[in-house]
C-alpha cells in the first residue's frame, strides 16, 4: 500500500491526492510542519517564541517528515510501504528536496510550483525581476487582460510618488485610497505602493480560472482569473490623474477588500514586516527576498526598487539577531560543495545535478504564477521531469478537479498520475528480485 504524504499548508485546496488515492489503494497522510497550524512545541502557543525560533528550519522540518514517517509505517506495520510525497510551493520545495535528502524514505516527489532554483548561489543565477515580469504579463493581453491595463499601473506609481512627496499631497492620498491611518512621511507612500504591488503580485499567484478563496486563507472569494477581473477597473488607455488613482484602488481591492465591506484599508507601513513564521524563514533561510525588492519599472509595470542588501540584514539583525546566509540553500541542493544524496556524497555541480542523482520527481510550473520565474522548466533527466501549463497558475494541478480547468492543466495532473505509477512499479519489480 503507497503511502501519499502531502507537505503543504493548504489541505483544504488540493484535491489531486483526494482524487486519485482510491486507484493506488494508497492511504493519505497530511503531516503539519513545524510551528505551522497546530504544531507548536509549547501546545496552544501561536507560532514559535523566541526561544524556539532555532528550532524551526528547512533541515529540521525535513527530519521530522523523515521521522514521522518511520514510525507511523512501523506502529502500523507497513513498513514496505513505498512513500510518494507531494507538496506545492514552499512545500513543493521541500518535497524535491526530501527526495534529495531522503530518496530511501520517498520514492518519489511531485513538487509543483516550487521556486527551487531561485537562490542565491545557484547556477544559472536567477533573475529575480523575472518573478513581477510575470505578475506584468498577466495584465496585458496575453493572458486575457485589457492592453491598456499594464501601462496604466505603471505610470500610476509614477503619479502616486509624485503626489506623494509633498505633505498636502500626502494628505489628499490618505484620503483617495480611504486609509484608515493617513500617510506621515514618504516612506508611508512607499508602504502604500508595496500595499499595492503585492495585490497585484497576490492576484497573479491565484489567477485560477474559478472563483477560489485559497489566496485569502479561506477567506472571501476572489473571482476567476481575478488579474483579468482588476485590470477592467483600468481598461481606459491613459488614464490620468485622481481617475488613474482610482482605477489602481479599485482594481488592488477586489483582493485587498474581497469582503467589499471596508471601511478603511489597513496599510501596513513597515513594508518588510511579515508574521514571525514567514518572516524567520525569510531571515534565515532566505527564502527568495530578491524578489520583494527587484522592481526595475521597465522591464515590470511598477517602479524602479533594487535589492538592499543592507536594509534585510538590518532587518533582520534587529529583530531575531541573525544575518542571512545567502547562499545557504545553494550550499546544501546545488553548489560545488559535496551534496549528500542518501548513503552517498558527491561533488556536483548544480541543483539539476543533485536532483538527478536522486530521481523520481515531477517539477510542475503554471506560466501565470510569477513563481515559475524560480522553477525548473525543461527535463532534467528521464526520472526528473518538468511540465508546463500555460494557463496554470500557483500548482493549480495540485487543486480538486474543476469543469473550468484548461485542457493543460487535466494533462498535467494526468501526467503526474502516470509518473507515480510508473516509479512504484519500478520499486515493486525491484523488491520482487
Amino acid at each position: 500500500m503507497p503511502v501519499l504524504l502531502l507537505v503543504h499548508s493548504y489541505v483544504d485546496h488540493t484535491g489531486l491526492m483526494w482524487e486519485n488515492a482510491a486507484d493506488f489503494k494508497a492511504l493519505i497522510v497530511f503531516a503539519e510542519h513545524r510551528f505551522f497550524g497546530q504544531s507548536q512545541v509549547t501546545p496552544g502557543a501561536d507560532g514559535p517564541s523566541t526561544s524556539e525560533y532555532p528550532l524551526f528550519s528547512v533541515e529540521q522540518a525535513m527530519a521530522d517528515y523523515n521521522h514521522f514517517l518511520f514510525e507511523f509505517k512501523q506502529n502500523r506495520s507497513i513498513e514496505d510501504s513505498p512513500v510518494i510525497v507531494f507538496g506545492g510551493s514552499y512545500g513543493g520545495m521541500l518535497a524535491a528536496w526530501l527526495r534529495i535528502k531522503y530518496p530511501e524514505t520517498f520514492l518519489g516527489a511531485v513538487a509543483a510550483s516550487a521556486p527551487i532554483s531561485g537562490f542565491a548561489g545557484q547556477q544559472p543565477e536567477w533573475d529575480s525581476n523575472t518573478y513581477w515580469q510575470v505578475v506584468t504579463r498577466d495584465a496585458t493581453p496575453a493572458a486575457g487582460a485589457p492592453a491598456a491595463c499594464a501601462d496604466n499601473v505603471r505610470n500610476s506609481f509614477v503619479t502616486l510618488f509624485k503626489t506623494g512627496a509633498s505633505e498636502s499631497g500626502r494628505a489628499h492620498l490618505s484620503d483617495l485610497f480611504r486609509l484608515c491611518k493617513p500617510l506621515g512621511s514618504t516612506s508611508d507612500v512607499q508602504a502604500l505602493a508595496m500595499w499595492i504591488a503585492y495585490a497585484w503580485d497576490t492576484m497573479a499567484m491565484g489567477d485560477f480560472p474559478y472563483p477560489s478563496n485559497y489566496l485569502t486563507s479561506n477567506g472571501p472569494m476572489l473571482p476567476a482569473y481575478p488579474v483579468t477581473a482588476a485590470c477592467q477597473h483600468l481598461a481606459t488607455a491613459n488614464l490620468t490623474g485622481d481617475a488613474l488613482l482610482q482605477g489602481v484602488l479599485a482594481a488592488a481591492s477586489v483582493f485587498t477588500n474581497a469582503t467589499a465591506n471596508l471601511q478603511c484599508n489597513d496599510v501596513p507601513f513597515d513594508d518588510v514586516e511579515q508574521d514571525g513564521i514567514w518572516d524567520w524563514l525569510f531571515c534565515t533561510e532566505t527564502m527568495h527576498q530578491e524578489t520583494y525588492f527587484s522592481l526595475d519599472g521597465q522591464r515590470d509595470m511598477f517602479w524602479s526598487q533594487p535589492w538592499n542588501t543592507t536594509f534585510i540584514n538590518d532587518h533582520c539583525f534587529k529583530k531575531y539577531g541573525v544575518t542571512p546566509r545567502y547562499t545557504k540553500v545553494a550550499e546544501r541542493y546545488g553548489n560545488p560543495e559535496a551534496i549528500e544524496v542518501g548513503a552517498h556524497r558527491s561533488t556536483t555541480l548544480s541543483l539539476q545535478a543533485a536532483l538527478a542523482a536522486a530521481g523520481n520527481v515531477v517539477l510542475s510550473n503554471g506560466l501565470l504564477d510569477p513563481w515559475s520565474s524560480a522553477g525548473i522548466k525543461r527535463n532534467i533527466s528521464n526520472t526528473v521531469t518538468a511540465i508546463i501549463l500555460e494557463h496554470g497558475a500557483h500548482h493549480l494541478d495540485l487543486m480538486f478537479s474543476t469543469p473550468q480547468d484548461p485542457v493543460d492543466v487535466s494533462f498535467a495532473r494526468w501526467f503526474e498520475m502516470q509518473r507515480v505509477r510508473e516509479w512504484l512499479a519500478a520499486d515493486a519489480a525491484t523488491r520482487s528480485l
